[in-house]
């Protein structure tokens, strides 16, 4: 079950990342973001609630709930797609990996959860394989301006790892998968949507069939299906070792551009890909008791 759960949530990640491409090179990233979490959290609402399988939270989990939505579903996504505009995506890709060691560093902090060896290791084997696979992409960092594109890839790493910290507690606090998500994309998108009014960007929907199939498919299959499997197995295997989920979904976008932009694979992609599945590999070992 946790190798389904975790190819389901890297497969899905990585087809979003293409229809959101899709989605900027039509329109702006903040309007698309908005609907996307608005639609999918309407979608969920309605379907909870009218089964009677969401009755709201209690008010002293509302902030943490709030802080998984806001973090996961909207902040993160507008920081690393205007990261986009001064970095390659590709570069992006391998700065939000940080969220792993993040992961464990804020386990230990928050939860006193030890740091396993294992996903140290991994971490490093896997790191080295990312730098192998977008090697080429390194060098936009001598471009003028993108230091400003490495700052806010960093910074939605750093808010991503928070939020985890809170989708941890809310686990913990056994509150249900799917009203928590629900109600994170509802907050996710109302933020989303009022910071792209304030910066001047209409919220009208294009009038295009590839961008409304990438908006159907980011409301329904990445925003509801692939959260729920990804925080699901959060709580299955821990936060640490799920956020392996970040390093294969840089890779399995690299297969999918070779397939739809004509990406050519390097020995130095090769050999990183491969660095990249050992380091899942070792990561992902049973923890000794």
């Amino acid at each position: 079950m946790n190798i389904l759960l975790f190819s389901l949530t890297a497969v899905l990640w990585a087809l979003g990342w293409a229809a959101i491409k899709l989605q900027v090179e039509i329109a702006p990233a903040g309007p698309a973001v908005a609907w996307r979490l608005l639609i999918a959290g309407a979608v969920l609402q309605a379907w909870l609630r009218g089964t009677g399988r969401h009755r709201g939270f209690p008010q002293r989990d509302l902030p943490f709930v709030a802080a998984q939505g806001l973090g996961l579903f909207a902040l993160n996504n507008l920081l690393f797609y205007e990261a986009t505009a001064f970095i390659a995506s590709g570069l992006v890709a391998v700065i939000v990996t940080i969220v792993i060691p993040l992961n464990a560093l804020g386990l230990r902090a928050a939860f006193g959860t030890p740091v396993s060896r294992a996903v140290v290791a991994g971490a490093a084997v896997a790191a080295a394989g990312l730098a192998l696979v977008f090697a080429p992409e390194w060098n936009t960092l001598a471009a003028g301006g993108a230091w400003p594109g490495v700052a806010l890839a960093v910074a939605g790493s750093c808010v991503v790892a928070g939020a985890n910290m809170a989708a941890v507690r809310n686990a913990r606090a056994r509150l249900p998968t799917l009203a928590v998500i629900a109600d994170g994309l509802v907050i996710g998108g109302v933020f989303a949507a009022a910071v792209s009014l304030v910066r001047g960007q209409a919220l009208a929907i294009p009038a295009s069939l590839p961008w409304l199939a990438a908006l159907a498919f980011q409301a329904l299959a990445v925003s509801i299906l692939s959260f729920f499997c990804y925080f699901t197995l959060q709580a299955r295997i821990g936060a640490d070792r799920a956020a392996y989920v970040l390093v294969v979904v840089p890779v399995l976008s690299l297969v999918l551009s070779s397939l739809i932009e004509d990406y050519r694979w390097s020995l130095f992609a090769v050999l990183g890909a491969v660095l990249v599945a050992a380091g899942n590999a070792i990561a992902l070992l049973p923890r000794r008791r």
